[in-house]
């Protein structure tokens, strides 16, 4: 099982409502392709003396990396990245973890 997760930082001068909008979207059209098991997403809680850049969070799971390969080739998440994540994110840090215990990574 692979767990995908992209820390994303928005672009400046977006409205406050941008990141509501962006979770919903985010939950809309991912949840339609049929190779993500999960999807989880969150916008950031301010923590006193933990300063991070990152505004919102998205975390997807797959049975494996050809499940995960077939859902980013998928059209569906073409048009998400194409409207909903380039127009708002500066930047995107992903970060990925087999969550297996005992499984060789090479082999995810």
């Amino acid at each position: 099982m692979i767990h995908h997760l992209k820390l994303i930082q928005l672009k400046g001068g977006l409205p406050g409502t941008r990141v509501e909008e962006i979770m919903v979207e985010s939950r809309i059209r991912i949840l339609k392709i049929q190779d993500v098991l999960s999807l989880a997403c969150g916008k950031k809680i301010p923590v006193n003396g933990h300063d991070t850049f990152h505004d919102l969070f998205l975390a997807l799971e797959f049975e494996n990396s050809l499940k995960r390969t077939a859902a980013f080739d998928h059209p569906l998440y073409h048009q998400f990245e194409a409207q909903v994540l380039k127009p708002n994110a500066q930047k995107i840090e992903v970060l990925e973890f087999e969550m297996d215990p005992g499984k060789d990574v090479r082999f995810s």
